[in-house]
């Protein structure tokens, strides 16, 4: 059986067809949940989404059996930092980011918390979760998903300690969970290719966010070493983490219901070799 009939297994899609076309770029490799950019992720400002479009894209999900559509949120977002200016633009499209979502009826809005520079890790946590509070709403659909970091900088979240203090001061708690990124995970010097490791990650978020609060995963080898706090993916088994690495994750039940999203270098050119490389582990 393919993994993609057992598990949630994506990955980031090009929006070139159309956004309301990825879903049958999707089913070409079977998935039934994936991973898109709404807007362009390195511009502020984006054109309003056609009034035809969201309709199309509902009734392409349905008919390509798509459950789940992840959207990434812009990398300029850098909600850690304290620059007035800046967070005023933060805040402008990280609402514009959650409003498209919840007209494409996305389920989940990833995005990164980004870097406090000359201030400190409190004070970026602070930053963070004061902007989630900005524009977080009661009336929102999507679940904003914190993606931990590779540690890498004055990054913010390359511990689930800190993504835990970030959502104990969330105000929409049950709109709010976590991304589990693989490649930043091992970065940041967790090493979950083996039982003690992984037993030990799990612990770990078991007693700050919660298992619950885990709500999807990027699932991505790493070019670089175990704590060495470096953003940088690999296709799944030509990395430092292995094929073998990604097991006892891939296993776990625990998770079989969650989306997995690949960000695999070759993106959709190696997306079946990506999946070829996980089925030799189950």
């Amino acid at each position: 059986m393919k993994i993609t009939e057992t598990h949630m297994i994506g990955g980031h899609l090009s929006t070139s067809v159309g956004i309301e076309n990825t879903p049958l770029t999707a089913k070409k490799f079977g998935f039934r949940a994936y991973q898109v950019f709404s807007k362009n992720q390195m511009q502020w400002k984006a054109k309003d989404i056609p009034a035809d479009v969201p309709g199309k894209f509902e009734n392409n999900r349905r008919d390509n059996s798509i459950a789940s559509v992840m959207v990434h949120a812009s990398y300029l977002l850098n909600t850690a930092s304290s620059d007035n200016e800046l967070r005023d633009k933060v805040r402008e499209g990280f609402r514009m980011e959650i409003e498209r979502c919840d007209i494409l009826k996305a389920e989940l809005l990833t995005f990164h918390p980004g870097s406090f520079k000359e201030a400190t890790l409190k004070i970026g946590i602070e930053n963070v979760t004061s902007m989630l509070n900005d524009v977080m709403s009661a009336k929102q659909k999507v679940n904003v998903l914190i993606e931990n970091s590779a540690g890498q900088g004055n990054s913010v979240g390359k511990t689930f300690g800190d993504i835990a203090e970030i959502i104990d001061g969330v105000q929409y708690k049950d709109k709010i969970g976590v991304c589990l990124d693989t490649c930043h995970a091992w970065a940041s010097g967790y090493d979950f290719t083996n039982e003690k490791g992984y037993e030990a990650m799990m612990d770990e978020i078991r007693s700050t966010i919660g298992i619950g609060k885990i709500m999807g995963f990027h699932l991505n080898d790493s070019k670089k070493g175990l704590g060495e706090h470096a953003d940088r993916h690999e296709q799944i088994g030509l990395g430092k983490i292995g094929a073998e690495g990604f097991s006892l994750l891939i296993n776990d039940p625990a998770f079989y219901h969650l989306p997995m999203i690949m960000e695999t270098p070759l993106g959709e050119d190696g997306y079946m070799d990506d999946l070829a490389a996980l089925e030799k582990i189950l």
